[in-house]
């Protein structure tokens, strides 16, 4: 009697956490719960992909930036300005030759064999 007795109870308690279970897993598979669920997980995908893009973007900036400048201190001989230098040098002298251009009222243009010349005297180099 005792026997029959302790099975029916593994028995009730059985159904009951079968039930139980069941009950979770229909309400996890609803339509309505599984648009939810998707609806979440789209958000954290988004958050964590545009949070990996900035700090991928700069990182990627930092370390393009310095391998820029090992590149440009291994390439330029000692004593030689640096591109940038030139460079902004040659727009505040670009600017001032465009007013003056601009001021006599002639739209010469300039010779690019010329330029590519007065660059590579500046820049100390040619190719």
């Amino acid at each position: 009697m005792i026997r029959r007795l302790f099975w029916v109870g593994v028995g009730v308690t059985i159904t009951v956490v079968v039930i139980r279970q069941g009950r979770r897993v229909v309400a996890r598979y609803t339509p309505e719960a599984v648009a939810d669920r998707a609806t979440e997980l789209g958000r954290t995908a988004s958050r964590r992909t545009g949070t990996f893009l900035s700090s991928f973007r700069s990182e990627f900036g930092a370390a393009r930036d310095a391998r820029e400048a090992e590149l440009v201190a291994a390439l330029l001989a000692e004593g030689q300005v640096h591109p940038d230098e030139v460079r902004a040098a040659r727009q505040t002298t670009h600017g001032r030759h465009a007013a003056r251009d601009a001021s006599r009222g002639s739209a010469a243009a300039t010779d690019p064999q010329a330029e590519i010349d007065a660059d590579e005297d500046e820049l100390g180099y040619s190719f």
